[in-house]
């Protein structure tokens, strides 16, 4: 399988769309990771990026690269596997049962990454659609 983002610069603009997206659309749907004060560090492979979502306050930040932050949970997986979460052809629970996305912090922050999932589904399939045309 190709890789879904060209580089690491086109996946900082579509997820930079995308939560600037969500912050507009539903300033609300991110509350679970502002109320338990969440940071949550993804390591992403092929392209190479590290996302950071930080729920310490209202609106929720999003950055990349290396940050002077503690997680309270960080992810790993590929850009694809990422992509294919937010389209929702992929479930959650099989990504984790079958390691494509591997968690590290505690088992309830974990499923906090539930409703960050949603928010992101929610405007992730168009914005995808109109920066990688049609994947």
């Amino acid at each position: 399988m190709s890789q879904v983002y060209r580089d690491a610069p086109q996946f900082e603009d579509l997820y930079t769309r995308m939560f600037d997206q969500i912050a507009t659309d539903d300033p609300d749907g991110m509350d679970p990771l502002v109320e338990q004060q969440m940071v949550i560090r993804f390591r992403l492979k092929q392209p190479d990026v590290e996302l950071w979502v930080d729920g310490r306050g209202k609106p929720v930040q999003t950055s990349f690269g290396s940050q002077p932050l503690e997680a309270s949970l960080t992810a790993t997986l590929s850009c694809n596997t990422m992509h294919d979460l937010l389209l929702g052809t992929l479930p959650l629970g099989r990504a984790l049962l079958f390691r494509k996305l591997k968690v590290e912090g505690s088992k309830s922050a974990a499923m906090k990454l539930e409703s960050l999932l949603h928010a992101c589904q929610s405007v992730y399939p168009g914005l995808a659609d109109e920066v990688l045309g049609g994947t």
